[in-house]
C-alpha cells in the first residue's frame, strides 16, 4: 500500500475540519490534521509538514488569502501545495472593472464547471496563487478529484525539475 498523504485543514469552523477529515481518513488515503486557527498556521504547517493544505478563505482575524500571501514568501513552505475552499459566495472576474470580486448568490462550482461570466477554478485559483480551488458546499468526491489531480501535477513537476531521475522505471 502506498504511503498516506498528509493533508492539514485550515478552517475555522471546527464542525467541517471534522467532516472533511473523517471522510478524508476513510479512503485510507490520507492521514488528516485540523487547525481552526489561521493566526497561528505557520508553525502548524512546519510541524506537521503537510503534503497539501487545504485552506478556507474567509476566517476571521486572518483572510486565506492573506495567508497564502505570507506562505508563498517563506522559503521553508512556499512549496506546499494549497486547495483554497470557501461558502462565502464565488470569487469571480468583473469584466470591464478589471477586478476580482466576491459575488455572495453565484452559483456553486458543481462538477468543476465554469461558473459566473465563464470563470473556472484554474482561474479563480490563479488569482489566489494557489493550486485549486473548491467552493462549499462540495462532495467528498469532487474533493478527492481535486486532491489526485493537485497532486499529481506536483508529481508531474517534480519529476521534470529533476529530470526525471526519481521516478519509477516501471510506471
Amino acid at each position: 500500500m502506498a504511503e498516506k498523504k498528509k493533508i492539514l485543514i485550515i478552517d475555522d469552523e471546527p464542525d467541517f475540519c471534522f467532516l472533511v477529515k473523517t471522510n478524508l481518513e476513510d479512503t485510507e488515503e490520507f492521514e488528516v490534521v485540523t487547525s481552526n486557527n489561521p493566526e497561528m498556521a505557520e508553525d502548524v504547517i512546519r510541524n506537521e509538514n503537510p503534503d497539501l493544505i487545504i485552506l478556507d478563505n474567509v476566517m476571521p482575524k486572518r483572510q486565506g488569502s492573506e495567508l497564502v500571501k505570507d506562505l508563498k514568501k517563506n522559503p521553508d513552505i512556499h512549496g506546499i501545495p494549497i486547495i483554497m475552499v470557501s461558502g462565502r459566495g464565488e470569487m469571480v472576474y468583473i469584466k470591464g472593472k478589471d477586478q476580482f470580486k466576491w459575488l455572495p448568490n453565484s452559483p456553486v462550482l458543481k462538477d468543476r464547471k465554469d461558473i459566473v461570466e465563464g470563470k473556472n477554478p484554474e482561474t479563480l485559483s490563479k488569482a489566489y496563487g494557489v493550486d485549486d480551488y473548491v467552493a462549499k458546499p462540495f462532495s467528498t468526491e469532487i474533493l478527492i478529484q481535486v486532491i489526485h489531480e493537485v497532486l499529481e501535477k506536483i508529481e508531474k513537476k517534480k519529476g521534470r525539475e529533476d529530470g526525471g531521475q526519481n521516478q519509477n522505471p516501471y510506471d
